[in-house]
């Protein structure tokens, strides 16, 4: 079992519902060799990542969770995703784009 930090009962209260369900995973099916950070910040940025794992042997992964639904994305680049809202479409940054800005920054 995985060690979240801060832990599950803590943090459960701000999650997303995507997040809650993927925290819980990653506690119950990883090795309990794996640390496993929530929303920590990052740096001076004080950017603030979903989930940030980290194996002694294997390395670190930034994750980032999103409850998008399939029928809401409309468009995808390697930067931006247009989402359609209740207030019309909105751009926003692509999750593979934001986590790989949060490596570099914890990668500094």
């Amino acid at each position: 079992m995985a060690n979240l930090i801060p832990a599950f009962s803590t943090c459960a209260q701000r999650m997303t519902a995507g997040e809650r369900r993927l925290a819980q995973r990653l506690e119950d099916k990883l090795e309990q060799d794996y640390l496993l950070w929530y929303d920590v910040p990052v740096r001076q940025k004080l950017l603030h990542p979903d989930f940030i794992l980290l194996h002694p042997q294997r390395g670190l992964i930034v994750l980032e969770v999103k409850d998008w639904k399939l029928a809401t994305i409309q468009q995808i680049s390697r930067e931006t995703v247009t989402l359609l809202t209740d207030a019309g479409e909105k751009s926003v940054d692509n999750p593979l784009a934001q986590a790989w800005h949060y490596t570099l920054a914890i990668k500094q």
